[in-house]
């Protein structure tokens, strides 16, 4: 087992990876991923590939291999025209039902989960959805794949929504891995917690 130095110093979890197991844009396996993970200083990662969750019995037999390091469930979804993260929530539908995002929004939020707009801006100059109806609970403020001129746009939509930004990977290979996370006051790594202090904006993004 690999060991985790500083582990209640500094909490930091990444909320955007991607395995070569569900991704086919992917390029490092699961494993890798986790591995580079911890090397990097990790204490935590979600697995958000693209309309596929990690299968429980594996997820849990990962957070066993790897513990104290925790391996967190998500999924990426694209829907009218934007990419979203989807935590809290790990019913198989998500992988087959074709979604809007006012769908999506609110099958996901009746069960207690958080939305994340990935990567906002990114394919497009305006994001033609209604999220004052639909708020998402945060945005991507910075990942491997959001330029840095990009920030103050992603800040000024974040503010006139009231949400917060988180900062994640959106790592496809290990190299990927450690620059972007976000920071949490504690070492809480159960996921009703850990929604909360996304949704109360208690975490920090790493490059905020």
């Amino acid at each position: 087992m690999l060991s985790v130095l500083g582990w209640y110093k500094l909490f930091k979890i990444d909320f955007h990876v991607h395995t070569a197991e569900r991704s086919s844009c992917a390029i490092s396996s699961q494993t890798e991923q986790i591995r580079a993970a911890i090397k990097s200083g990790l204490q935590a990662i979600a697995i958000t590939d693209h309309s596929k969750l990690v299968p429980e019995a594996e997820l849990a037999q990962l957070n066993r291999d790897f513990a104290p390091f925790r391996i967190l469930n998500g999924i990426e979804i694209t829907t009218d025209g934007e990419d979203w993260l989807v935590l809290g929530v790990t019913d198989p539908i998500l992988e087959t039902e074709k979604w809007t995002y006012a769908q999506l929004h609110q099958y996901v939020h009746a069960r207690g989960g958080i939305i994340i707009l990935a990567h906002p801006f990114r394919f497009r100059p305006a994001i033609e959805i209604d999220l004052l109806t639909y708020t998402p609970d945060a945005l991507e403020l910075r990942s491997n794949n959001i330029r840095q001129d990009l920030m103050p746009q992603i800040k000024d939509l974040a503010n006139s929504l009231h949400i917060p930004t988180l900062c994640n990977s959106d790592a496809h290979f290990t190299g990927s891995i450690g620059r972007y996370y976000n920071i949490f006051n504690n070492s809480n790594l159960e996921m009703p917690h850990i929604l909360a202090e996304i949704k109360s904006g208690a975490m920090r993004p790493s490059l905020a």
